[in-house]
Formats: C-alpha cells, structure tokens, sequence
C-alpha cells in the first residue's frame, strides 16, 4: 500500500524544490546538474519543478536570487557595526561574503552565460555600496563630491580585487612559486587595505595636483 500522498503548500513546495538544488549546485557546477537531478533529490516528478520553475536555467537563477539575499543580509548586517567603516573590516566583511563558495560559482556561471540576473549581484538592487559609501563620507566628514567619488572608486577596486582573488587565488598565488595559505589571504588584505585607506586619504585638491 503507498504512503498517502502529502499536499504541499506552494510555497513551501516551492522552498523544498529550492533547497534539493541548492544541495546540488554547492557540490557540483551548474552545467552539471539537470531538471532530473533536482526533482530525484526533492523525491518529486520531473513535471513538478517544470511547473514552479520553468526551466532548469529558471532554476539556477531562483537558487541564485536566494543565495543572494542571504549573502546581502549577512554584510548589510555587518554594515551595521560601528567599526565596518574601516578599510581592513570593509574587507574581511568583503572576503566572508566572497566565502560562499556556492555564491561565487553561480554568480560566475550568471555572468559567464549572460544571464539577466548576473546583473544582480549583491550589492546592486539595495545599492549597498552607495550606502556604504554615504556612511564612509559621513564618518571622514567629508561629503564633497570629487570626495565621494574617491571613495566610490575605492570601493569598486576593493570589490573587483576581492572577486579576482577568490577565484583565481590557486593560479595567481602558484605563479609566485608559492602555496595560498591563510597568512598569505591576510597579508594581501591587509595590503589591499592600507592601498585603499591611502588612496581615500588624499584631498581632492591634492589628487587634482599631481
């Protein structure tokens, strides 16, 4: 005799289709993973991720929204702090959010495929970096404009090198001749956050100098 048949809500129907993939794409790359493989690790028919989702190209940027929202949460809360303000914090809390190694893959298969949603990333709909950068000129008192654009470019160099370094960090740091280690990743951060901390300090009238 089967089981009877559990009804599901949609939505929690929907949050457990979400989560067998999440499953999947943490351990494996996209291209991977098909509509097949999600539906077997969910125990539904094929048919029923179909109807939620579409596709399974649907599916990866449903996986991607979620994981995207919990990654902003986590550095808006961050943002928070009294202390984020400063360039080794800014990047600590830049390298933790870059830590999410599911994150990383399927923002780089969204802009690799371009996809839509790659334009998405994380700081982008809440415009994190606009309000990080607010919060940095009010803490400098300083909220010139040629100000704001110093530390808007500096916040763009930190983001560009962040995601650079994750995902080439085995090749960039091999070609050294050496082994990426813990050390070497804060080293480089604190590196990186005296760079940006300099660059931040300069006047805009002594930047127009030179």
């Amino acid at each position: 005799m089967k089981p009877p048949r559990r009804r599901r809500d949609p939505e929690a129907a929907r949050g457990e289709l979400l989560d067998a993939a999440e499953g999947l794409l943490s351990t494996h790359a996209p291209d991977a993973v098909g509509l097949a493989d999600i539906a077997r690790a969910a125990g539904v028919s094929h048919a029923l991720v179909s109807h939620y989702f579409g596709t399974y190209v649907g599916v990866v940027d449903a996986v991607l929204e979620r994981r995207r929202v919990a990654v902003r949460a986590r550095a808006m809360e961050r943002l928070a702090k009294a202390d984020v303000l400063e360039p080794d914090e800014l990047l600590a809390m830049l390298f933790e959010v870059l830590s999410d190694a599911a994150f990383v893959r399927l923002s780089l298969w969204a802009i690799a495929a371009e996809r839509p949603s790659a334009r998405a990333s994380f700081p982008l709909p809440a415009q994190g970096l606009r309000i990080l950068a607010e919060g940095i000129a009010a803490r400098l008192g300083d909220e010139r404009a040629a100000t704001r654009r110093r530390i808007e470019q500096a916040l763009v160099i930190a983001c560009s090198a962040a995601w650079g370094y994750v995902v080439a960090r085995e090749s960039w740091v091999g070609a050294l001749g050496r082994e990426p280690t813990p050390a070497f990743d804060r080293g480089l951060r604190r590196a990186l956050g005296e760079m940006l901390r300099g660059f931040v300090a300069v006047t805009p009238k002594t930047a127009r100098g030179k």
